[in-house]
């Protein structure tokens, strides 16, 4: 009969998690020694392979445990709810609840990182977030329009692709220029708004 694993001591679980992600965010997953993780986390390699067979399965228990933390009591709106009366002030909370948890979880700016990274054929649940996010944005820009708060005026995918890569630059800077974690209130605000200034209806 197969030993059940004992549960991780959370500080070493930790120590591990923080490694990784470091090391993924810097080098990304083909470029990542496990060896080297394993040894700077100060775990053995045994005791690593009780918990994780592979480093596939660690790459994903990062990503998985990071969004999750990012996602700590965020409420993600349900596009097809959204009206136009509550669009834009959903945004703003969904981006102010964004702030809140990355400032409450500091490590989770290595999954925004790993997020912005060169996209890769071997990121298994990286990627997948990566399509998670692209397909609620490309949601509630349809649905914006639907509403009439979103402008009408560029052809639908065009306005979709011009967004994303707004999006995209906006929370690449703020990730390598650390603008959650200096606390800049002005921020975030200012990133909402020029969105606003691209897409809103006039």
């Amino acid at each position: 009969m197969a030993r059940t694993p004992q549960p991780l001591d959370p500080a070493r679980e930790e120590d591990l998690l923080v490694t990784a992600a470091r090391q993924f965010a810097s080098a990304g997953y083909a470029g990542t020694s496990l060896n080297n993780v394993i040894v700077e986390a100060g775990w053995g390699k045994s005791s690593f392979y009780h918990y994780f067979s592979t480093k596939r399965r660690l790459h994903d228990h990062v990503v998985d445990t990071l969004a999750a933390r990012l996602t700590d009591g965020v409420q993600i709106p349900d596009t097809v709810r959204l009206s136009g009366a509550d669009f834009w002030a959903s945004m703003a909370d969904l981006l102010d609840g964004f702030v809140r948890a990355a400032r409450l979880h500091p490590e989770t700016s290595y999954l925004g990182e790993m997020f912005h990274g060169p996209i890769s054929d071997d990121d298994g649940r990286l990627q997948e977030l990566r399509g998670d996010v692209e397909h609620w944005l490309r949601h509630a820009i349809v649905r914006g329009r639907k509403v009439g708060v979103v402008r009408d005026d560029l052809p639908e995918q065009l306005l979709i692709e011009l967004t994303l890569t707004v999006l995209q630059t906006l929370d690449r800077w703020a990730v390598r220029h650390k603008v959650v974690a200096g606390g800049d209130p002005e921020s975030p605000n200012l990133f909402l708004q020029l969105v606003r200034d691209l897409v809103e209806r006039r």
